[in-house]
């Protein structure tokens, strides 16, 4: 029977998600970056779809992918180390300066008809190359502006940002996209980069490196894989991480056009609702996670999110009806976040303090660094086999791999 004291541990549970906005530097950083997202979902969208119809093949896709995502599956753990010693106010604005330069030479190449995909191949490519240290310097940030004591909450809503804006860029997106063409939705993505520069240089808190001894970023990067190699709650953690990208999330997401467009026979303006599905699936398991992640079962969600993930994605293979798509799609989000961002905050807290851009760096290697894996094999496997076939067999990994994790893991499930 439930207590006032019961109560009142719920009511606490329920709002410690939120307290990190109770921070005005972090307020600020979070306000800045979901302008940011906005702008760039609704160039992923607008250049997904730009790329299909250009080429008219699902391998094109992959090939993007791999693109933008090989400099940062090589690079991202160097990204980490540099995230601890570089200064992260003047390492995220530069970074977010460059994204924004990639985003206007996109929209200028499309305005004057010149755009190919080498064009988008070669800016996809600097820009996977500046995300190995944006990424795990803007998650690092959030521990120096936050503390460990409201991590989870800000990685939450850190997560709610990206997804809030996954729900409103892709819908602007499509209709952009329907109306004007693509060109202008590159041309905001590029205009957006300035709302993240400006909150990151009014945010009061010390951004500085952690003192630490200045060994190369050789050694530095060795110590961080030490590290994970020594502590296997860590290694389980991030295993799952890396086959849930590798095999469920860069696959729906690269095969995304070819979904809208082969199987659901959507135009432009309609196929950016099924990127809005998924983003209005991640912000209702972004509470979950918050409300999960203060009971102490964060081990729990991780799992159950990714089998859920796995069951939503083979679903999707059996509809061919816009509204069960969306549904599936909604399923598809929920799930994702549940298991990414409680991998991110697990793999957080099981690392030191001196180590936090290096966990945060080998983290995002698992979850953006291998997806050019997944996207480029997504591709190649579509267009052989098609888009069904690919989801079915990449739900099916995901699915066995969770339960062979969980049957011989089983103390990572009970992780709080």
């Amino acid at each position: 029977m439930a207590t006032l004291v019961d109560t009142d541990r719920t009511e606490a549970r329920s709002s410690s998600a939120f307290t990190a906005l109770r921070n005005p530097d972090f307020r600020l950083f979070w306000i800045g970056a979901c302008l940011s997202f906005i702008g760039s979902w609704v160039q992923i969208v607008a250049m997904g779809w730009l790329v299909y119809r250009i080429t008219g093949s699902k391998e094109a896709l992959g090939i993007i992918g791999l693109a933008g995502g090989i400099p940062t599956t090589v690079l991202m753990l160097f990204g980490g180390v540099i995230a601890d010693r570089a200064n992260k106010r003047a390492l995220v604005m530069t970074t977010q300066t460059i994204f924004g330069l990639t985003a206007f030479a996109l929209a200028a190449l499309t305005w004057t008809g010149r755009i190919a995909l080498w064009h988008i191949a070669v800016l996809s490519f600097i820009n996977g190359v500046v995300f190995a240290a944006d990424g795990p310097a803007r998650q690092a940030m959030i521990v120096s502006i936050v503390g460990r004591e409201d991590l989870a909450g800000g990685v939450a809503l850190q997560s709610a940002a990206f997804n809030l804006a996954r729900v409103i860029g892709p819908a602007i997106g499509g209709l952009l996209y329907a109306a004007v063409g693509p060109a202008w939705c590159f041309f905001i993505n590029g205009v957006s980069f300035g709302a993240i520069i400006i909150a990151v240089a009014l945010v009061r808190t010390n951004l500085s490196a952690r003192a630490e001894p200045q060994n190369s970023v050789w050694i530095g990067l060795m110590e961080g894989l030490r590290y994970l190699r020594s502590n296997r709650l860590m290694k389980s953690v991030v295993s799952l991480t890396a086959i849930t990208s590798v095999f469920a999330f860069s696959a729906y997401s690269t095969l995304m056009p070819a979904i809208g467009k082969d199987t659901l026979h959507l135009s432009e303006d309609r196929y950016g609702w099924l990127f809005s599905a998924v983003g209005l699936g991640s912000l209702v398991g972004v509470y979950l996670v918050g409300q999960h992640a203060a009971a102490g079962r964060r081990g729990r969600l991780m799992f159950t999110g990714a089998l859920v993930f796995a069951v939503a994605l083979f679903g999707l293979t059996l509809t061919r009806n816009f509204a069960a798509a969306l549904v599936l799609l909604f399923v598809v989000g929920l799930a994702a976040i549940s298991q990414l961002t409680t991998a991110n905050t697990l793999t957080q807290s099981l690392a030191p303090d001196r180590l936090q851009g290096r966990a945060v760096s080998v983290h995002m290697f698992a979850m953006a660094g291998l997806q050019p894996i997944g996207a480029y094999l997504a591709g190649s496997v579509a267009q052989r086999w098609g888009v069904g076939a690919t989801l079915r067999i990449d739900a099916a990994i995901l699915a066995l791999y969770a339960l062979l994790l969980l049957a011989t893991r089983p103390e990572v499930a009970r992780l709080e």
